[in-house]
């Protein structure tokens, strides 16, 4: 005996598809406009034809040796379709899915991960340079760093501090790290000098280096509310210290950009600390998202860990 779950699915299989010949035979009769005749209103279709059913009126049944067909019940609707990849674009286009934050409860740091959904694309735009407004607030001086950072780094540049005043209403002078004129303490060095310090593999001479310094005159201050309140307000000197003469730069030449967090570095210290060396590090740091870190920086960092720890504290 066949199993009656397969033959219900046979069937469902076969109902699909005559429902699916069916609704393809009604649009090829739509496009070659012709009637249905099992829709025909008696009415307008006239008196019934000699080979019609002759209904007994007195019985309401059926004449003797006539045949009479019992109309099918209606097929049962149709399962329904998937949307058309074109359909579904344009209603992810016109309605779009919020990114998703999720906390990454093994993380020790529970850092939040922003997954994005294929359709959900970033619309954040940074204008290259732009200025902080006049009045944007610092909510402490203990976090007054990283919230310029917040705003400056994602546009190409970064503050460094200039000067402050400590007493009664305080204020607290940034200026682009840019800003000033390089010095120059020593003689350019001879071309031959680098050629074979590059021959030798030694590092180059510093002297050679290029300063960031090019006199941007950006600046602004960062001025107490209240005596004691440590709520900040940032406010302009005049307008021509809110141009920057330089473009954006890149985020491995800004050591501010290069900056790791410090769950990070914390992290990056104890690697050095286990001897790890430099380019599985620089993996590691990859993999979570950090590409603006130099080989050089992991260097320095190494030999201020040696030097505050003794040689035999940090590996390699």
């Amino acid at each position: 005996m066949a199993d009656p779950a397969l033959l219900h699915n046979h069937l469902t299989t076969i109902l699909n598809a005559l429902t699916s010949i069916d609704r393809r035979l009604g649009r090829i009769e739509a496009t070659l406009k012709i009637p249905n005749f099992n829709n025909v209103n008696p009415a307008i279709s006239g008196p019934p034809s000699s080979s019609s059913p002759a209904i007994n009126p007195t019985t309401g049944g059926v004449q003797a040796g006539q045949i009479v067909t019992a109309p099918l019940p209606p097929p049962p609707p149709p399962p329904p379709l998937a949307h058309p990849p074109a359909a579904t674009a344009l209603h992810h286009q016109q309605h779009p899915r919020p990114a998703v934050l999720i906390h990454n409860n093994n993380s020790h740091n529970n850092q939040p991960t922003n997954l994005l959904t294929p359709t959900a694309i970033p619309s954040t735009t940074f204008i290259p340079l732009e200025p902080p407004p006049n009045g944007y607030t610092i909510s402490s001086r203990a976090s007054m760093q990283e919230e310029l950072d917040q705003w400056t780094l994602p546009r190409g540049y970064s503050m460094r501090i200039a000067g402050a005043k400590v007493s009664g209403k305080r204020k607290v002078r940034w200026v682009c790290f840019r800003g000033g004129e390089a010095r120059q303490h020593r003689a350019p060095v001879d071309d031959s000098v680098l050629l074979k310090a590059k021959a030798e593999g030694r590092r180059k001479p510093t002297t050679d280096r290029a300063s960031k310094k090019c006199g941007c005159l950006f600046k602004f201050e960062v001025i107490e509310t209240a005596k004691d309140s440590d709520v900040w307000v940032l406010h302009y000197p005049n307008e021509e210290h809110k141009v920057h003469n330089h473009g954006p730069s890149d985020t491995t030449t800004d050591p501010r950009a290069r900056k790791l967090p410090a769950y990070m570095s914390a992290e990056v210290d104890q690697w050095l600390r286990e001897g790890w060396l430099v380019s599985k590090i620089q993996e590691e740091l990859r993999t979570r998202g950090f590409t603006n870190v130099l080989n050089t920086d992991l260097y320095n960092r190494k030999r201020l860990l040696k030097k505050e720890g003794g040689e035999g504290n940090v590996g390699g």
